[in-house]
């Protein structure tokens, strides 16, 4: 199995996971896999056996030809409440765009809360000079 080909099953193991509102643990323990172990299969760290692909498409109700198909596409089929199927499909183009902008907001969402600590961290710095400050004065 070449790069490429794990790289386009990582993606599309992600955005399956992610379009039926999974977490990597449920997911993982479907596969009789760790969490740790998951997560390098949706980096695309690690290649994807036929098991592997055979619990994948068994656990989101596609052919496992479906998820190995090169072709671009992914076609989801969901329930929702009133217990109809949907077919969703997805070209790779869009799927990566998609995974950008998730990738994009973690880092920012990181970013922020990097900010939002250092600015903590000032706040009690500033507190602590008012409270010498307000001591100083009291004493003379």
């Amino acid at each position: 199995m070449n790069d490429e080909i794990v790289v386009s099953h990582a993606k599309k193991l992600r955005y399956l996971r992610k379009k039926s509102d999974r977490t990597q643990v449920e997911v993982a323990s479907h596969l009789g896999l760790s969490q740790q172990a998951y997560s390098k299969l949706e980096q695309g760290e690690t290649t994807f056996s036929d098991e592997t692909i055979e619990k994948i498409a068994e656990f989101f109700k596609i052919t496992p030809a479906e998820f190995e198909n090169t072709d671009g596409t992914i076609t989801v089929s969901s329930n929702n409440s009133n217990n109809t199927h949907s077919n969703n499909s997805i070209d790779d183009k869009l799927l990566e765009t998609f995974v950008k902008i998730y990738e994009q907001n973690s880092i920012l969402i990181e970013r922020n809360k990097e900010i939002v600590n250092d600015l903590m961290i000032e706040k009690d710095k500033r507190i602590q000079l008012l409270e010498e400050l307000l001591k100083t004065k009291k004493e003379y």
